[in-house]
């Protein structure tokens, strides 16, 4: 078995005149060559371990996703040491915890999170040096002035070494990476996730999804989140493709035109965006409009769709389950998009849809080498999700009670409620944790309910959720954040420039109870609250649940709903 290294190197030395990375400045793409990527990480490793980093030693990274991120990458784990990929979003105190706990030495980051590393670096005992991705020496020495820290403080520049290492022999089962979850449900743990967990999950995802050395990526996640890290940025360069760096939200559209990459990773809430934005559009030309209205030249529609967003393009959605409307609807307009799904303790891909294997409202069939088995499954066959296999993380760092809670026989228990069907299709329903017990012992899931609420153009989040009405009752309500565009549109359309609280809550009572009433009476929401600000999310825009229970629900107890 390989590691992460020798796998990327193979490329590097196969591929030398090949293009591996691309970014866009000043408005040109730039280009990084599979042999120039060997280089410069080979020297970013010597340099590494001219600073005393030894096999072992721990380097985070909090920057942008860009090639200096995977150059760093690339050299911590040549130079033998683990990676710690850190959300670059983070809040101080969230920093400081990862940061401490995770004993990085060595930190690479962007300029304009200099100021707040310094700013703990006293209270991480473990940090001897920073490097600054995007900034020469002379602009480090200006930031750093009159900025009192213990740490060394220098540029990627100042680090690269005249001499390229040929990195430090590791053994598969060597802990790689320590990617510390995104906390949806309370504070980030680390999973540990050997280069023989990741090498694994790589090689079985090419092989499922039948992708050669022609693939071509347009990275879009932050790479810090794993489903980014391995299929958007690994995936690709293990096997000599491409990887382009996307602008930002604003400019996705234009850079699935300008790259055409052949597969897109992204999040349910990005796939959403992105028919909403093509709705709109068509809908805002009354030609458009006419020829979508009919199935016979619909298609004369989606051709145009296709052509913008790169008619090859096979989309994939995970980091959370995907609508089955949103599914059909870009599908309906020529959209190939796949749902896969997968954990970051599992390295990360458990199943996913491919050309072969497709099934509107499941995840696809598991990968080879994995096993899936569902745990305690009631009448509708939906039970936990249990993972086995040689993608399954090493444990928690430095937390063996947390590991044993989830870890059991080489079984990863999920979390996760889902069936498998009689031709091996697995099916989310939604988190075990979050699961709703009616009054008549039925299961309701609020991911179910607040994928129906979406539907709906005026709500822009909803969170489902069990309010106590009495000692042993409960009822299903939500709390609702409204689409504030789409709300100012619908009162100037009624000749009015906004809508009062009240009329907010009546169209929104409106839509919901719309929504609902295509759910099963159980399952239905019986009373609302609206929210006036957007729930706290994570990177890949999934609701912390835990910080809305804990803030938002909060809120509306002590007004006494």
């Amino acid at each position: 078995m390989d590691t992460i290294t020798s796998l990327i190197e193979q490329s590097c030395s196969r591929f030398a005149s090949r293009e591996a990375l691309l970014h866009k400045s000043g408005g040109l793409w730039h280009k990084t060559f599979y042999g120039t990527l060997g280089d410069l990480s080979g020297r970013a490793a010597t340099g590494l371990m001219k600073l005393g980093f030894t096999p072992g030693s721990h380097g985070a990274i909090l920057a942008r996703s860009s090639p200096p991120w995977v150059i760093s990458y690339l050299g911590i784990l040549k130079a033998g040491g683990v990676v710690i990929p850190v959300d670059r979003e983070l809040k101080e105190i969230e920093l400081h915890h990862i940061l401490g706990h995770s004993e990085a030495e060595i930190i690479f980051c962007d300029e304009d999170r200099l100021d707040i590393l310094i700013g703990i670096s006293a209270e991480l005992p473990e940090l001897r040096s920073i490097v600054v991705l995007d900034s020469h020496a002379e602009n480090v020495s200006s930031m750093r002035r009159g900025k009192s820290t213990k740490c060394r403080v220098i540029s990627l520049n100042d680090l690269l070494h005249e001499t390229v290492s040929d990195g430090i022999m590791r053994n598969p089962n060597d802990t790689a990476l320590i990617l510390y979850t995104s906390g949806t449900t309370g504070r980030a743990k680390g999973a540990m996730l050997s280069h023989a967990n990741v090498v694994s999950n790589i090689r079985s995802t090419v092989a499922h999804l039948q992708v050669d050395d022609r693939v071509h990526t347009l990275s879009f996640l932050p790479i810090n989140h794993v489903f980014e890290q391995v299929c958007g940025i690994l995936l690709p360069l293990s096997i000599g493709g491409r990887v382009s760096f996307c602008e930002s939200l604003k400019k996705l559209g234009e850079n699935l035109a300008e790259t055409r990459p052949t597969f897109f990773v992204g999040v349910p809430a990005v796939y959403r965006m992105i028919l909403d934005r093509m709705m709109k559009r068509i809908n805002a030309n009354i030609r458009s409009r006419l020829l979508y209205s009919f199935p016979p030249t619909r298609p004369l529609v989606a051709s145009k769709i296709r052509r913008k967003l790169g008619s090859g393009t096979i989309f994939v959605s995970g980091g959370a389950a995907l609508d089955p409307d949103v599914a059909r609807q870009l599908t309906g307009l020529g959209v190939t998009i796949f749902q896969g799904y997968g954990i970051t303790e599992t390295s990360p891909v458990i199943a996913a849809e491919c050309r072969n294997g497709s099934r509107p409202g499941t995840v696809g069939r598991v990968l080879s080498g994995v096993e899936v088995k569902i745990d305690n499954p009631n009448d509708e066959m939906i039970g936990e999700i249990l993972v086995r296999g040689p993608n399954i993380m090493q444990g928690y760092f430095k937390d063996p009670q947390a590991t044993t809670e989830v870890l059991n026989d080489g079984w990863y228990r999920t979390g996760d409620l889902g069936s498998l069907d009689h031709d091996g299709f697995l099916r989310i329903c939604g988190r075990v944790k979050n699961l709703i017990v009616s009054a008549n012992g039925r299961n309701v899931y609020p991911e179910e309910v607040e994928n129906e609420i979406l539907k709906s153009p005026y709500i822009a989040e909803a969170f489902v959720y069990a309010w106590n009405i009495g000692s042993v009752t409960e009822e299903i309500r939500a709390l609702l954040y409204p689409d504030r565009d789409a709300v100012e549109e619908h009162a100037k359309s009624t000749g009015r420039e906004s809508l009062s609280s009240e009329e907010l809550e009546s169209l929104l009572r409106a839509e919901l109870f719309s929504a609902c009433a295509r759910l099963a009476t159980y399952k239905r929401v019986k009373n609302f609250v609206v929210s006036q600000k957007e729930f706290p999310k994570t990177t890949t825009r999934k609701i912390k649940r835990f910080e809305v229970a804990a803030t938002f629900l909060n809120a509306v107890s002590n007004k006494g709903s």
